[in-house]
């Protein structure tokens, strides 16, 4: 019979052995303080996975098909995510110690990172998980589109197939909770704005803190400095984010109707512009 670690292993899709670290091109990421950002506080979230899994692992305890997938799977593509994204920041931009910038954050984040936090229902979990998974693969396609470093690219390819994988795992965990549950549109469309509304949350906030404050000793950091680096790093990503996408994976657990899609996407994209600007 087949143990975890073996059905883990079969079902890997890439490993850092597959990304040629040395090979980096540090002339094109030379001076781009957006890039450094973006990339560094995604590393410090992604290997952080282990508290999000504890929680989940905790909320779904007797749902052996869901655990098992979380520990087995879930998490170590997660964590994989952070290590190698740490990995590349250390190449990438050596003169930051990003060692003790995580130690702070890590200090600061497990703080907020409660059970309690997650949604009243099982089917609204798994619904906020899709926002989520939406979320980060939006998120590592802009970066792999934003990037010109060749070796950035390819690995932000990897991270967004699996993030892609991830998400199609939490949406049919939710249609056998959305069923069992009889949950209705009207509290799916709840459930996914207001964990829309926590896209740019304490973890966001405390990560670009301790690397704000790692890369610029001495200086004080404050919401001015955060809502202006936040700024910069949007009008950076802006016109590299997968909108149609995005949207497509925001709105599919409400089950719209195709007609009902094509009129939405168009208003929601526009939408999206605004809020980005």
């Amino acid at each position: 019979m087949r143990n975890a670690e073996q059905d883990r292993e079969s079902q890997q899709l890439w490993s850092p052995d597959d990304i040629a670290w040395d090979s980096i091109r540090l002339d094109a990421v030379d001076r781009q303080e957006e890039l450094f950002y973006l990339v560094t506080v995604a590393s410090f979230i992604e290997i952080t996975s282990d508290l999000y899994t504890r929680n989940l692992f905790e909320y779904f305890i007797d749902d052996t098909e869901i655990t098992q997938w979380l520990e087995h799977h879930w998490e170590h593509e997660e964590l994989q995510h952070g290590h190698c994204l740490k990995r590349y920041v250390q190449k990438a931009w050596p003169w930051f110690d990003w060692e003790s910038a995580y130690q702070g954050f890590h200090a600061e984040y497990s703080q907020y990172c409660k059970l309690d936090l997650l949604e009243p229902t099982r089917s609204m979990e798994m619904a906020a998980r899709c926002v989520v998974e939406m979320g980060t693969a939006s998120y590592y396609t802009m970066l792999n589109r934003l990037s010109t470093e060749p070796l950035l690219c390819q690995l932000t390819g990897y991270i967004r197939d699996d993030e892609v994988r991830h998400y199609k795992h939490f949406y049919h965990y939710f249609l056998r909770y959305r069923d069992r549950e009889g949950a209705g549109r009207a509290r799916v469309l709840r459930a996914l704005w207001h964990r829309l509304k926590m896209i740019d949350g304490e973890d966001g906030l405390i990560a670009l803190k301790h690397v704000f404050m790692a890369s610029h000793p001495g200086e004080t950091f404050d919401m001015r400095i955060y809502r202006r680096l936040q700024k910069r790093c949007r009008h950076a990503a802006a016109k590299y984010l997968p909108l149609q996408m995005s949207i497509k994976m925001l709105i599919k657990p409400l089950d719209l109707n195709p007609h009902l899609q094509q009129l939405a996407l168009p208003v929601l994209k526009r939408i999206a512009r605004y809020i980005l600007a």
